[in-house]
């Protein structure tokens, strides 16, 4: 898709950011989904730019797209079970299958971590060697990486397979565990490695965690207060490592020459509005509409994460497979591209609601094939 509007483009974008956001950029490449996605937005508008970017990951997908109907199956009829799903794992082989979680932005006072931790109730009752690992409150990314290097150390030898799973920063922590930590872990272990799982993760960083570190007007200066004031420099250390993009910066994430056969499955949130932000969640909403009116060259994003900063890039070189969701950053309460409430449980608000998660999990465990994690027999 290179072309002259394209180059353009990206010059404009290129001095628009580094204006607006105070940092300075290396110049894109106009092929890279996440630049494509704030052109469309700069020529397009927003709405136009989110359903631009729904059809492109559609093509992205390396699967054109038969993991996404296999999980708007399970997700509509919660009796169906693939043949060769990873559910049919016999209870040997899942408690020698490691998965192991890691949890978003304040992990310790964060909504989302009685979801989580439910989830990983949930895995140990089934069977699987499940383990949440335990990251610093206020950590930075580099700190986490070096937890998940710990946990990865203890339990990998344990485990004959594993899956990785990251939700919102999660995500980044475990590119930054690739970059900076995991080619200290023995290749016989990393070759276990087979699948990794994202939620709406901040692969390449949280746009909206920068707005809140660099930029942002009187608004965001007081937030920056507000953090100092709660943890001294420490909760901006962390906001200031979700907002930068491992993949630009000099040690990028060795995920291809790292493992053996590792494939990504990645639940991306897209703006679910008319406008084309996203309005289900009143928070999310309220930050999209701040950041993009102050960054217009900012492309979809759920409220906090660009949506296209969510999958991983060409560079990877691994196997992408990606499902669609039209609602907010917290993910469960949105909709799948069918039309089916990703999570019903959450979005009901009823006394179950904390296990929406877990509902999630089960209709992704009913959809996974088996030969994603462990050999066909």
């Amino acid at each position: 898709m290179k072309n002259w509007h394209i180059l353009i483009s990206s010059f404009v974008l290129l001095s628009l950011t580094a204006c607006q956001s105070g940092k300075s950029l290396a110049v894109p490449d106009p092929d890279d989904l996440l630049f494509q996605a704030r052109t469309w937005r700069t020529e397009h508008g927003m709405a136009k730019a989110r359903d631009d970017l729904t059809e492109a990951l559609g093509k992205l997908d390396s699967g054109k797209g038969e993991f996404e109907r296999r999980l708007w199956q399970t997700n509509t009829d919660k009796s169906l079970t693939f043949p060769d799903s990873l559910s049919g794992l016999s209870l040997a082989k899942r408690q020698r299958t490691g998965i192991f979680l890691v949890l978003g932005y304040k992990t310790k006072t964060g909504t989302s971590e009685r979801v989580i931790r439910q989830v990983e109730s949930y895995l140990k009752k089934q069977g699987w060697h499940a383990v949440l690992v335990e990251v610093k409150e206020r950590g930075t990314t580099s700190e986490d990486a070096v937890a998940i290097q710990a946990v990865m150390q203890r339990e990998m030898p344990k485990v004959d397979k594993a899956i990785l799973v990251g939700f919102s920063k999660g995500g980044l922590d475990w590119m930054h565990w690739f970059a900076d930590e995991a080619a200290e872990l023995p290749s016989a272990q990393r070759s276990k490695i087979r699948l990794m799982v994202t939620f709406a993760g901040a692969l390449r960083g949280a746009v909206v965690a920068d707005w809140v570190a660099v930029g942002g007007g009187p608004l965001a200066g007081t937030l920056r207060l507000v953090a100092r004031s709660k943890s001294d420099s420490e909760s901006l250390a962390d906001i200031r490592s979700i907002g930068e993009d491992p993949w630009t910066g000099p040690k990028k994430p060795r995920i291809r020459s790292l493992t053996n056969g590792l494939r990504h499955v990645s639940l991306v949130a897209l703006p679910e509005g008319e406008n084309g932000l996203t309005q289900v969640d009143r928070a999310f909403a309220v930050f999209s509409r701040l950041v993009t009116a102050q960054w217009r060259w900012l492309g979809p994003l759920d409220g906090f994460v660009e949506s296209a900063a969510q999958v991983l890039p060409d560079e990877a070189g691994i196997p992408q497979h990606i499902v669609r969701v039209r609602g907010s950053h917290a993910l469960l309460d949105g909709r799948y591209l069918s039309g089916g409430l990703v999570s019903r449980k959450y979005s009901q608000r009823g006394s179950d609601f904390w296990s929406g998660g877990e509902e999630v999990l089960d209709d992704i465990l009913r959809a996974l094939p088996i030969h994603w994690v462990w050999r066909k027999p």
